[in-house]
């Protein structure tokens, strides 16, 4: 009975490990706090490599360039991030949650990175996939879209 106990324990603990925080990470997105993004940054850096993890590290590490010194070192961090970003996006054309993802950082990217080409579309594809995402990332969505110029027909 014991080694059951400490098995399901165990294999609870490893589930919850490897859960997403969608909610937190969705507020370090929206906060001004280094140390915020940097938590979520470190707690992906716990979970097993996937797609979706790669994309959430992308998008908390173009929000993290905001938080640099320099604006070489805010660059090449924002670069860095976005290149993630954009990978997992080409490898998963369809999924609504990253094109959220990257329209959250294009509407709030410094104009002169130029980095705002996509934001009709992925307001178009998340317009369209609304229904399929997760409750907490429609949360997030939700509260977002208040502020989103591009967004706000949405509700």
């Amino acid at each position: 009975m014991k080694i059951l106990i400490f098995v399901l324990i165990a294999f609870s603990s490893l589930t919850a490990y490897s859960q997403l925080d969608r909610k937190s990470i969705y507020n370090a997105l929206a906060s001004e706090s280094k140390e915020t993004v940097q938590k979520q940054l470190d707690e992906l850096q716990k979970l097993k490599e996937s797609s979706e993890v790669k994309a959430f590290k992308g998008a908390l590490t173009m929000k993290a360039a905001q938080f640099e010194k320099t604006a070489k070192d805010k660059l090449a961090l924002f670069n860095s991030g976005k290149k993630v970003l954009e990978t997992e996006i080409k490898s998963n054309d369809e999924n609504v949650e990253y094109r959220f993802l990257r329209l959250l950082i294009q509407e709030n990217a410094p104009k002169q990175l130029k980095y705002d080409g996509n934001i009709t579309e992925d307001a178009a594809s998340i317009m369209i996939g609304y229904g399929k995402l997760k409750e907490s990332t429609k949360t997030a969505l939700e509260t977002y879209a208040k502020k989103s110029a591009s967004l706000k027909e949405l509700f």
